[in-house]
């Protein structure tokens, strides 16, 4: 298959006037990527931890995939979202069986966002926050970018197998990278999900390492590139719109959140007393946190009033230390329950960068446990974004 993908891709490029015969190569480059049955279960979803190389965890990577329709053709839905720091997500649909691409939205927060549509035989790009569309040719069986992951699983991988991919990359302004994926051995991984036999796949140019199981699942079990690495936590499968449950065994709390998004409990080695769990939104429009702890914990004072508590951590708290210019609107204190249990709440206005921004904070004491809910927004997104932060609080439950 290599040899013959690349005779054709070399009649095309090296004798543009020989029409007929480029007709030809151009319609079997377009249909000759052979891909095995897809290995996964609708509904399926795929949670892995990104650690640095030392072990620390840094963050929390998903892959989802759900079946569709698309015009009378059946397709799959993969939804990625990776956090490690800052936030990437993705959401792209493909031809259920020459995995294709359709259509493709990704986002990178510090880079941009990027909304590319495809046709036969050429894409089309728009980048967020502009009006322009960009047309760029493609020839032959060319992939997204934001669906290696899941096409990886689909391919016939054995000892030695090795495979040519052309990638389109949207962000960047769109290109087409052509990389080789290569078998180079067999190794068995212990990971949080459990033991697997892997083949290690190797992309070249991109210095990118895969673990893919040898079983009919071909999960992808651990990847290395960046400086980080991933390895699988847990494999679930849920259907599309149920909502996500997170349980915090240590300190006895649970959380619901809509089936798109993504909860992160980091390791905190400053304070083993306290959960941090940032609650991650699918476009990554906000900051949202959870911090959870024992209420003996905290300062004598504090443990009698919800108010003494909440000024303090303004005053000398992380958000003083964090959110520049950070203003309290007076008029925003309010009363509320959380769980069944007193709570209060306040609005906050602060800067990042050029942006101005809205903080949001509940207090709230539990059983045994005392409890902070923060959302930071942009001005835009706040009011639009507040009701979906507020039903996480109230989903908030303690042992």
């Amino acid at each position: 298959y290599a040899e013959a993908n690349a005779a054709f891709e070399k009649l095309v490029k090296d004798y543009p006037d020989q029409k007929d015969l480029i007709a030809l190569a151009n319609k079997y480059l377009a249909d000759a990527m052979p891909l095995m049955p897809a290995p996964w279960v609708d509904g399926e979803e795929l949670q892995l931890d990104l650690k640095f190389p030392t072990g620390y965890k840094i963050g929390t990577a998903c892959y989802r995939v759900n079946s569709g329709e698309n015009n009378g053709v059946k397709t799959w839905r993969l939804a990625s979202h990776l956090y490690a720091v800052t936030q990437q997500s993705s959401r792209v649909e493909v031809q259920a069986e020459s995995f294709k691409p359709i259509h493709c939205h990704w986002r990178i927060n510090l880079i941009g966002e990027v909304d590319v549509s495809y046709s036969h035989g050429y894409a089309e790009l728009k980048m967020a926050g502009k009006d322009e569309v960009t047309k760029i040719d493609l020839t032959g069986v060319v992939y997204d970018n934001e669906e290696v992951i899941e096409l990886m699983r689909r391919l016939p991988l054995a000892p030695d197998y090795k495979a040519p991919l052309h990638i389109f990359t949207g962000l960047g302004g769109g290109n087409v990278i052509s990389l080789e994926a290569k078998v180079t051995g067999e190794e068995t991984l212990d990971v949080p999900a459990g033991s697997f036999n892997c083949y290690k796949v190797e992309l070249s140019m991109v210095r990118q390492t895969f673990w893919y199981s040898t079983d009919t699942h071909h999960y992808l079990v651990k990847f290395q590139g960046g400086g980080a690495v991933g390895v699988l936590a847990a494999v679930t499968q849920r259907k599309a719109g149920d909502p996500l449950q997170y349980q915090d065994a240590a300190f006895g709390f649970s959380l619901t959140a809509p089936g798109d998004w993504m909860f992160h409990r980091g390791d905190n080695k400053d304070d083993k007393g306290k959960a941090a769990v940032v609650i991650l939104d699918p476009e990554g429009i906000a900051t949202s946190i959870v911090h959870v702890g024992s209420r003996t914990n905290l300062w004598p004072e504090a443990q009698k009033s919800l108010r003494a508590w909440a000024e303090k951590e303004i005053a000398d708290g992380e958000g003083s230390k964090i959110l520049k210019d950070l203003v309290i609107r007076p008029e925003s204190w309010k009363d509320r329950m959380v769980a069944g249990k007193p709570g209060i709440s306040f609005i906050g206005d602060f800067v990042e960068g050029d942006e101005k921004k809205i903080g949001y904070a509940v207090f709230t004491f539990g059983n045994n446990n005392a409890a902070t809910f923060v959302l930071l927004a942009g001005t835009k997104d706040f009011e639009a974004f507040q009701p979906k932060f507020e039903a996480i609080v109230d989903s908030y439950k303690e042992k």
